[in-house]
């Protein structure tokens, strides 16, 4: 029996690193932010333990703007585990609470890679999740070099869903929310619970966003604990571009709490109950949208679809944006020959 348990998603703004002239500057800036992390995580904490709390994507160093692959693993990625997110890891263990989080991730059995990471540290300390974006934009990606990153993490470790005393607990970034494909994978393993930390425009997006969660979580039957910035200071762009409005749904896509609008804040808070989960989803019915799936039949149309290139960078890692533009590129192409998209016609 899984008691219902407090999720909270911790909306805190965005500093970031690319501005520091090197990696000193950026872990002074990555470190302050840490600092605010901690004095927000005690606060919540004061409620008791065994609740999760989840802070959104790029929130602790940002993102690459200028700088290639090499200059911003140098500068900006940390291993995870690593001193960086021990910071995190003592802070859970000391509360005895969940933290979920997300960080640009250098690993040294890929040289010359890095990921862009969420992962999940247990009240014990431990990370028990660390799942690598697959949709990216001008990122890697482990699609990049697909076969290999299969053949050692399998897909249990690509797709990896961690069965915890809370539930079956998954976590995918940002955009990825407007791929069906990248929750279902992990419906389909087992996910009762989808942590999203991301870096989105909240309720004045222009891409669906909104409607992209309430969907996931309705068509997969699961809770989605969606944690927003609130802005994004340093950079050459706007601080109100990223606009809160945290939310967190219930397996029919049901608002169970919102901030309601951008600003740091913890309001948006809610008591997950996954055995009343489990009570749905084992019930046969109209309701039941996972007993309904058809898989098979749409296997022939996927099967025949290579849209995005898998492996385009197996052979030597991506160093820099203008290599992933030359294979969207190749992408566009494929689209097109495939006739996934019509062209206009000529004026």
């Amino acid at each position: 029996m899984i008691k219902p348990w407090r999720a909270t998603c911790m909306q805190v703004y965005c500093n970031l690193v690319a501005p520091a002239a090197d990696r000193e500057g950026a872990m002074v800036i990555l470190n302050r932010s840490l600092d605010r992390w901690i004095e927000l995580i005690r606060g919540v904490a004061r409620s008791g333990p065994g609740q999760l709390v989840l802070f959104p994507e790029f929130a602790l160093q940002g993102y690459p703007i200028k700088e290639s692959a090499e200059e911003w693993i140098d500068k900006a990625c940390i291993e995870i585990p690593g001193p960086e997110t021990g910071r995190l890891q003592r802070e859970a263990q000391r509360a005895k609470i969940w933290i979920g989080a997300h960080s640009y991730e250098k690993d040294a059995t890929w040289p010359g890679r890095y990921f862009n990471t969420s992962y999940l540290i247990n009240p014990s300390g431990d990370i028990v999740l660390k799942y690598r974006r697959i949709n990216s934009v001008v990122t890697p990606s482990p699609h990049d070099f697909m076969d290999e990153y299969l053949e050692r993490y399998g897909i249990e470790g690509t797709f990896p869903v961690a069965k915890t005393e809370l539930g079956n607990i998954a976590m995918m970034p940002c955009g990825e929310i407007m791929y069906p494909e990248a929750a279902r994978m992990f419906m389909l393993r087992g996910a009762e619970v989808l942590l999203h930390p991301t870096s989105d425009a909240g309720a004045g997006g222009s891409w669906s966003w909104e409607s992209a969660k309430k969907v996931r979580a309705s068509e997969n039957m699961m809770y989605l604990i969606s944690a927003n910035q609130t802005g994004q200071i340093g950079g050459n762009g706007p601080q109100g571009q990223t606009g809160g409005h945290s939310k967190i749904y219930d397996w029919d896509g049901r608002i169970l709490s919102n901030t309601a609008g951008p600003g740091e804040s913890t309001r948006c808070s809610e008591w997950i109950d996954v055995e009343a989960l489990r009570r749905v989803r084992a019930r046969p019915g109209g309701g039941n949208r996972l007993l309904r799936q058809r898989l098979d039949i749409y296997m022939p149309v996927y099967n025949q679809a290579t849209l995005y290139p898998p492996n385009s960078f197996a052979d030597k890692p991506m160093d820099s944006r203008d290599r992933i533009l030359e294979v969207q590129q190749k992408a566009y192409d494929n689209l097109v020959r495939s006739g996934v998209i019509t062209l206009p016609s000529e004026s």
